[in-house]
């Protein structure tokens, strides 16, 4: 397992394991933000899109989970 740590939080990677709905093995991708109190996003990839997955990936992974983890706005 991989793990990057983000300006907001962590992103981990999985080791690669097979699923009964997938051709290949998937890795799992985990954003975790720091204070969110263990909320996250998660997603499934083909293990070999990700065999040079660095720094940079993690931090834009994190942006993205960000903008799906805080709506903006007040709540209701």
């Amino acid at each position: 397992m991989n793990t990057f740590t983000t300006p907001k939080g962590k992103v981990c990677l999985s080791a690669p394991f097979a699923s009964i709905h997938h051709d290949k093995k998937q890795v799992q991708i985990t954003y975790t933000p720091d204070n969110y109190h263990g909320w996250g996003i998660s997603h499934s990839r083909n293990a070999t899109e990700l065999c040079h997955f660095n720094q940079t990936d993690a931090e834009a992974f994190a942006l993205d989970a960000e903008t799906k983890l805080r709506t903006q706005g007040a709540a209701v």
